[in-house]
């Protein structure tokens, strides 16, 4: 059975919600790379990004046929990513804000991100220990702490 017992007009059903995630898809990775490749965070290696959803699209191709989960550009990671990695100059008098020289560009953390996040399908057993609420809580701070350096939570904060 091809289907799998569904009948064969809802495949064509599905062709509607398919183009949607495809232009969500899309869109998230466009939007990514066009924050992350801004002119304020100086970037020399910046076209590697447009290999990204190449990358993306051929992961999302094969994942759609194993039936696991998607992986997609993760707008808040990479804009995190790349302030972590900024270079700043020594301030020299106090209360002088350091000025801003560029970023450390390179792919190791990225690699070693996903790495241990599918590793952590290994550690399931530990982390069935830690409640719920430990586990909300830390992904508040984590989100609460990440709005530091976003300009728009600046300019509201004006």
């Amino acid at each position: 059975q091809p289907f799998n017992g569904n009948p064969w007009w809802s495949s064509l059903v599905a062709i509607g919600p398919a183009l949607l995630a495809v232009i969500l898809i899309f869109m998230d990775q466009q939007i990514t790379a066009v924050i992350v490749n801004r002119r304020e965070n100086k970037l020399k290696k910046g076209a590697g990004y447009h290999l990204d959803l190449l990358i993306v699209t051929i992961t999302i191709a094969v994942n759609s046929v194993l039936g696991i989960p998607w992986f997609v550009a993760a707008t808040v990671l990479s804009i995190n990513h790349v302030i972590s990695l900024k270079k700043e100059s020594e301030s020299a008098a106090p209360g002088e804000r350091p000025t801003f020289l560029g970023c450390r560009e390179q792919r190791v953390t990225g690699f070693f991100i996903f790495l241990f996040i599918g590793l952590s399908v290994f550690m399931a057993p530990v982390l069935r220990c830690i409640p719920m609420a430990v586990l909300y809580g830390v992904f508040l701070l984590m989100g609460i702490t990440s709005l530091n350096g976003i300009q728009m939570i600046q300019r509201v904060g004006l």
